[in-house]
């Protein structure tokens, strides 16, 4: 389809968007900066572009040939992976030349693990089920769930609708679009509808079935939110601070340049007539001191019935000491993996992943909502994935050869595991 191209490129748009993001290209730039030998430079390149101090030299003091052709094709897979730990599509681990004979392998190319989960098998769902998208997202844009997601739904018998609702606005105005499409299904004879909610869509589809809100519990048989900001993010804080203060100063290219953080889309709108007021009320309602409000007011329908995922990335894939006690805490011991094997956060995450897990804390995270903050109703557990990472996007390998994280696989498990409740 035509939009195959447009998320490589806004991805990549809006990956040096942000100065931490231009500054880890001038990383990569900076990984052929020359050493004494092809060894020193393969060291200097993962330092350079992970952040990272090796405490074991993995080639020996004299370099020998053997290992310089080595170093010489890891700083190449540096470049081509951008530092996200992804390598190049190969059919096995034989075809890929870093993982003949090599004991080195700081990307994780050469593991080839197994998907996360269950192998998905089960019956359809009883209720059809609603996808509810994020912020800054429309039913085409690199936000969205991935296509491969809903094509294997329907496939497994499920009767699926992929939700549209405004992409910047509040989850009051999203919510009654939402509505709309919940309404032409109830229409068609169905009971009640699955919500199935990813980020902001998450706070829409609470608004939808909360008393407070649209009341729409008797037409609701399940939520479950996924890596959704239920108690905000503090990017979203962030953000509308600087906006305001950009426009006391008559500065609102700043304003905008601030807000791709939140997607190239959303710069566009900034400063439009009329645009902007929607906008940063949609960034209100995800900031920490908007959801307190909110968590007060609409209150969950006890008809329905709540459940939550969150999922967890780190930049360069790496962490400081005590990381894995802070996940199985804020995961309550229940985390998705092969050997905690950490997911490499989106580059154009990684400059605000301080602000998120709201600094010396070192909430765990993924780049957009910490963990504790997705957790709602039943919490499932989490996914080593960041916020992207978690509806596929954009256009993500899967099994991701560092974790084994399988989106599609992840929603069939899900769905099955809806339909095996009776749901």
């Amino acid at each position: 389809m035509g939009t195959n191209d447009r998320p490589s490129r806004s991805k990549g748009r809006l990956a040096i968007a942000t100065t931490g993001a231009l500054l880890l290209s001038a990383s990569l730039a900076g990984c052929a900066v020359p050493m004494a030998t092809d060894c020193d430079r393969a060291v200097d390149a993962v330092e350079t572009c992970t952040g990272a101090s090796l405490e074991e030299a993995p080639y020996s003091a004299t370099c020998e040939p053997s290992e310089a052709a080595h170093a010489r094709e890891i700083v190449a897979e540096l470049d081509r992976s951008g530092c996200e730990g992804e390598a190049p599509a190969v059919d096995s681990k034989a075809d890929n030349p870093l993982c003949l004979g090599t004991r080195w392998d700081p990307l994780r190319v050469c593991r080839n693990p197994p998907p996360l989960g269950e192998a998905p098998a089960g019956e359809a769902t009883r209720h059809p089920i609603v996808l509810a998208h994020g912020f800054n997202t429309t039913t085409e844009n690199f936000w969205r769930f991935h296509d491969d997601i809903i094509d294997a739904l329907r496939e497994d018998g499920h009767r699926l609708v992929a939700g549209d609702v405004p992409a910047f606005n509040t989850p009051q105005v999203r919510a009654e679009a939402l509505a709309a499409q919940v309404d032409a299904l109830i229409e068609a004879g169905h009971e009640k509808v699955n919500l199935v909610c990813f980020s902001m869509g998450g706070i829409d589809c609470r608004y939808l079935v909360s008393p407070a809100g649209l009341g729409y519990g008797d037409r609701v048989a399940s939520v479950t939110t996924i890596s959704a900001p239920h108690q905000g993010t503090a990017v979203a804080d962030m953000v509308i601070e600087a906006l305001e203060a950009g426009d006391r100063i008559g500065a609102g290219d700043a304003g905008r340049w601030l807000l791709e953080l939140f997607g190239v889309q959303a710069s566009r709108l900034y400063g439009q007539d009329g645009a902007d007021v929607a906008l940063v009320a949609a960034l209100a309602s995800m900031s920490e001191r908007g959801m307190v409000d909110f968590n007060a007011t609409y209150v969950d329908d006890p008809r329905v019935d709540y459940q939550s995922w969150a999922s967890a990335s780190y930049a360069g894939g790496l962490a400081l000491p005590g990381w894995r006690g802070r996940l199985e805490e804020a995961c309550q011991g229940r985390v998705l993996t092969h050997d905690f094997e950490r997911d490499v956060m989106f580059a154009a995450f990684v400059p605000t992943a301080p602000i998120v897990a709201h600094g010396r804390e070192l909430r765990p995270h993924d780049g957009v909502s910490t963990v504790e903050g997705a957790r709602w109703g039943t919490f499932r557990g989490c996914v080593p994935a960041d916020h992207l990472d978690v509806v596929g996007q954009v256009n993500d390998h899967r099994p991701n050869r560092r974790t084994g994280w399988d989106y599609v696989r992840f929603y069939r498990n899900l769905a099955f595991d809806l339909a095996a409740r009776g749901l």
